[in-house]
């Protein structure tokens, strides 16, 4: 019975020998797909074919963005870490070696200031003033004396980033 139905199937079929093809022919398709092509059409299928292909590479751009990620994942944390430490540990020492070696050519180069009046009192020390001291009229001079390692270090922090700024209010007053 599925044989029967089969042959049905097939003789129900009308076949149709395809075209020859000729110069007829083919100007006729020609001339066929010509007159099918619209404006609209085509800026739909350029714009279909530039997204598809922008949307590759975006998903490879973004791929390679994720394997840089991975690559690099954890340098800026160490990065940041190890600037903490020079930070925290090496910055204060270096500020007190200078301090001390500033302190030292001062004496050395000057003598040790006449101290004046008082001007004030603050955590490490007492600032005086004193009329004339390496050729600067007048000045203060800060004597400290810090309780522990942790304000010495402090202190110099301080004096370094004081000499900077001193030094940078002096070259723009020149200027000026």
């Amino acid at each position: 019975m599925l044989w029967e139905q089969i042959k049905q199937i097939i003789q129900r079929i009308t076949w149709v020998s395809p075209p020859a093809i000729t110069l007829e022919w083919k100007r006729k398709v020609a001339q066929e797909a010509i007159e099918s092509l619209s404006a609209s059409k085509l800026a739909k299928s350029i714009c279909s074919q530039f997204r598809t292909r922008l949307n590759s590479s975006h998903e490879a751009f973004a791929a390679s963005l994720r394997q840089l990620e991975a690559g690099h994942s954890g340098r800026l944390e160490k990065t940041e870490d190890l600037w903490l430490k020079v930070r925290k540990d090496h910055a204060p020492r270096l500020a007190r070696l200078s301090l001390e070696s500033r302190s030292l050519q001062d004496v050395l180069l000057h003598r040790k200031p006449k101290l004046g009046q008082e001007l004030g009192r603050g955590q490490y020390g007492v600032v005086y003033l004193c009329d004339n001291w390496g050729g600067h009229f007048p000045c203060a001079l800060k004597s400290v004396v810090p309780p522990d390692e942790k304000h010495w270090n402090d202190l110099a922090l301080e004096f370094h980033y004081m000499r900077v700024l001193v030094s940078l209010i002096g070259k723009i007053q020149r200027r000026i």
